[in-house]
């Protein structure tokens, strides 16, 4: 049978295959390419031009000979693009600029209440990545991405009923970043951007499986499997904050139900049930924290379980309990290779860790269980921004966007609404 004649769809899936390889160090040299693309040495060669052509790769040093000259290895050319990345929590938000492989050129830590509507916050936003952009080229701006604590429709990257953001329920997001900045805009749930995040930072391999639960003011989690975050059909997969776990009316959680996780290990759930238990005097450490700020955040209760407090241990160890009971289940039905746990001070607690191991292990089947990984998290407080940068990035260098953008240059030369999709 005679072969296909190669196509422009083919000559877009070539090239984002050999952007990939080379961008996540699968694969440096041209005969490295051949082998792990399966794709022939004139393709590989013409693909190699084509990423050299638009400033993508570039030849670095020569690698290892095999006998003969040794062949050239590529590096993919990062700084030829920038992401503006944010991450909005019930209280705060990180912003930051990355290059085009999640480096941090800057990153800022800011206290926000997203509470105040999305206005007031997108034009804090506006004016602190001015400042990030500030001695950057804003030409090579390729994408801006948000992260936020709430339920995001992905397709559309409109906010849902989130409960902690009034005012935000359908706000066209992504609309007004891409009218204000002209790139593609992504929306997504903070804990997907925290898993990806995550995973470029550990190297997950493609082949592995993680769950990683955001447990801070509230309760999330984001799914990576195959090297992609599961959104399920809407983009609403991982929202476990809202699982019912109790069957008790009188445990009313921020979402307007009752008996949900988040309202009986949730970091605000926590600091509730201090407060009361100050006024009870059972704890002298609170006691003297809430005399001399007027308040009890959960990252007070985490220094409290590690000064040994018993009221602290108590309550980050019942929290640990009800988050693992619930993640038994998810790990009998997904099985994943690891759960890793970030998002709150209470999270990172050798108690918390020990108590989901332990509740985990005794409640999840064996064979769901017998390698399973349960750790923090180790992409530290830039964990969101560079998921999100990676997001774009990966969507950007996609096949379906390449053959969007590539025969102009650069993805600012077409319209953002060609460029985003699934990702």
């Amino acid at each position: 049978m005679p072969r296909r004649p190669p196509t422009a769809v083919d000559q877009y899936e070539a090239l984002a295959t050999v952007l990939r390889l080379v961008r996540r160090n699968r694969a440096r040299t041209r005969p490295e390419l051949g082998a792990a693309a399966l794709l022939g040495r004139t393709v590989i060669s013409q693909r190699v031009e084509e990423a050299m052509e638009l400033g993508l790769l570039e030849d670095a040093d020569t690698g290892p000979s095999s006998g003969g000259r040794a062949p050239r290895r590529l590096r993919f050319r990062s700084e030829e693009g920038l992401v503006l990345s944010a991450v909005l929590g019930a209280a705060a938000l990180d912003v930051a600029v990355t290059d085009l492989d999640g480096g941090v050129l800057e990153h800022r830590h800011l206290e926000w209440p997203v509470a105040r509507g999305p206005e007031e916050t997108l034009e804090f936003l506006d004016g602190q990545f001015a400042g990030l952009l500030k001695g950057c080229d804003a030409a090579r701006l390729w994408a801006v991405v948000i992260g936020l604590p709430g339920p995001v429709e992905f397709a559309t990257g409109r906010p849902s009923q989130p409960p902690i953001m009034p005012g935000w329920d359908g706000y066209d997001l992504r609309g007004r970043l891409q009218d204000r900045y002209g790139v593609p805009a992504w929306i997504d749930n903070d804990a997907n951007l925290l898993a990806l995040g995550e995973a470029w930072t550990t190297g997950l391999d493609d082949d592995r499986h993680m769950i990683y639960v955001k447990a801070g003011t509230g309760i999330g989690a984001g799914i990576v499997s195959g090297g992609r975050i599961h959104r399920g059909s809407k983009g609403s997969a991982g929202d476990i904050g809202h699982a019912r776990v109790l069957e008790d009316s009188s445990v009313m959680c921020r979402c307007g139900r009752t008996g949900c996780l988040e309202a009986l290990a949730g970091g605000w759930a926590l600091a509730r049930d201090a407060v009361t238990a100050v006024h009870e005097g059972r704890s002298r450490f609170l006691a003297d924290i809430h005399r001399a700020a007027g308040e009890i955040t959960p990252a007070d209760i985490g220094l409290g379980a590690a000064a040994g407090d018993p009221w602290c241990l108590t309550a980050v160890a019942r929290a640990g309990e009800r988050i693992g009971s619930l993640m038994a289940a998810l790990v009998n039905f997904y099985n994943p290779d690891c759960l890793v746990f970030g998002g709150g001070a209470v999270t990172g607690a050798d108690t918390f860790l020990r108590v989901v191991d332990h509740t985990v292990r005794s409640r999840a089947l064996p064979l769901a269980s017998a390698d399973l990984i349960v750790r923090a998290s180790a992409a530290g407080e830039t964990g969101g921004v560079v998921g999100g940068a990676h997001l774009a990035v990966e969507a950007l260098l996609s096949a379906d966007a390449l053959a969007a953008w590539a025969p102009y240059g650069k993805p600012s030369a077409v319209e953002p609404a060609r460029l985003v999709g699934g990702a």
